[in-house]
């Protein structure tokens, strides 16, 4: 859908016994993606199952887990238009209605590098301290969203990148005018 490249980003879901995750692995394109690839963690002994490499982002998904018991699902994308606008701007304004109830109040963070034990604490913080927030965008590497399910973290990835468009094209015409 455009929210990331074939062969980058990264989804999760934690298991019904809260002690495992599934999570996308490393190097496999979404288009050959099979259910044998995932790869399952144990969240508390960091033990891996699986036949491929887990994402290089495993420990970030596994510290958001830990952190919050409400979040299920976990989606990390590099989203052009979000990125673009974290890139640019301080922070989202807010100028869609359905965009802040379904996104909550995104917080933009600078980068950390990839698949770092500092980037996954710094996230998993966010998460778990800030009540209304289901997005995270890290500058100039990607976005991090959370959900009770799958469907929910998905719907924070469409939403916020449908928020970045419209944001955008503001800016092509002015600038926002009439801010929520």
């Amino acid at each position: 859908m455009g929210y990331t490249s074939p062969v980058s980003g990264n989804h999760s879901i934690r298991l019904k016994n809260k002690s495992w995750m599934l999570i996308t692995p490393s190097g496999i394109p979404c288009y050959e993606l099979k259910e044998k690839d995932l790869v399952k963690v144990n969240l508390h002994t960091e033990k891996i199952v699986g036949f491929r490499k887990p994402s290089i982002e495993w420990y970030m998904h596994a510290s958001i887990y830990k952190r919050t018991s409400i979040v299920n699902a976990i989606i990390h994308t590099h989203s052009p238009y979000t990125l673009g606008v974290a890139i640019s701007a301080e922070q989202f304004l807010h100028i869609i209605e359905e965009a802040k109830i379904v996104v909550g109040d995104p917080i933009v963070v600078s980068n950390k590098p990839s698949g770092s034990v500092a980037l996954a604490n710094m996230v998993s913080k966010i998460f778990d301290t800030e009540e209304n927030v289901r997005a995270i965008i890290i500058r100039n590497h990607g976005v991090v969203t959370v959900g009770r399910n799958i469907h929910q973290a998905r719907a924070v990835v469409e939403a916020l990148e449908e928020w970045a468009k419209i944001l955008t094209i503001s800016k092509i015409f002015g600038g926002p005018k009439y801010k929520l």
